[in-house]
């Protein structure tokens, strides 16, 4: 319960801190408002991380900076993946490039022309809409469908729900790369427990409110076991024996 009213406490803080800058700065970019609807709908309909990593990073301050936008929500469990194996610089790109800086309901998307393509807030990167000339409703953003159309609309925004994330193929500088675990030939040598019957799963949507998105806990940062073989004892108190224990 502490932890949820903590959460709550940030939230507000977080959205308190962007309104008393749009009105110290007033501009003609996307109301904070509206934004604010927007992203509780995403939570609603299940697209909680990318609403989360909105109110987390650079990126708010980015969409209240635009005129009109367009929002292409990723679902939980690929945002949740990329922030698993990519540094954070990659994360906040990887958002930018879902975000459109023109509003862009569902019936614009169907009439632009096949093979469009599309600013986003990232320079130099857009993206491209293409539709299967089979169905005149069925619409690809860069090779991923957009599963959910129409998800929010407001005066400056629109936004909708893809069945996928948008892949960043080209980064502005090699230094966004992290190198991922090394591959091991033994399960001994694996940091991962194998054949674990739990697995990584995204948190509740308000343990991520107070800190970045990219502040889950990575391989490197976990230490090597203190214990030594003679170490580690049974239920009897004597050392574990993987006979006697049936193992």
């Amino acid at each position: 319960m502490a932890t949820i009213s903590f959460s709550c406490a940030c939230f507000r803080a977080i959205f308190l801190g962007a309104l008393i800058l749009s009105l110290t700065h007033p501009s003609a970019g996307v109301p904070l408002e509206e934004l604010e609807r927007a992203i509780t709908v995403l939570r609603i309909r299940g697209r909680a991380l990318f609403a989360n990593a909105i109110i987390t990073s650079d990126l708010l301050f980015d969409l209240l900076s635009v005129e009109s936008l367009t929002l292409f929500a990723p679902t939980d469990s690929m945002l949740f993946d990329l922030d698993m194996t990519h540094s954070f610089s990659f994360y906040v790109s990887t958002l930018r490039l879902h975000s459109v800086p023109l509003r862009l309901p569902f019936s614009d998307l169907r009439s632009l022309p096949n093979a469009s393509s599309l600013p986003t807030i990232l320079p130099s990167h857009h993206l491209l809409l293409t539709k299967p000339s089979s169905s005149n409703d069925s619409i690809f953003i860069d090779g991923v469908h957009l599963l959910l159309p129409g998800l929010f609309y407001g005066q400056h925004l629109a936004v909708h729900g893809l069945a996928d994330l948008l892949s960043l193929k080209a980064l502005p500088s090699p230094e966004l790369f992290v190198a991922l675990p090394p591959v091991v030939d033994s399960p001994a040598e694996s940091p991962w427990i194998v054949g674990s019957r739990f697995s990584p799963a995204p948190e509740p949507y308000f343990a991520f409110l107070g800190r970045t998105p990219a502040e889950s806990p990575r391989v490197e940062e976990v230490s090597p076991s203190p214990w030594r073989e003679d170490m580690i004892v049974g239920d009897e108190g004597g050392p574990l024996d993987m006979t006697s224990n049936h193992f």
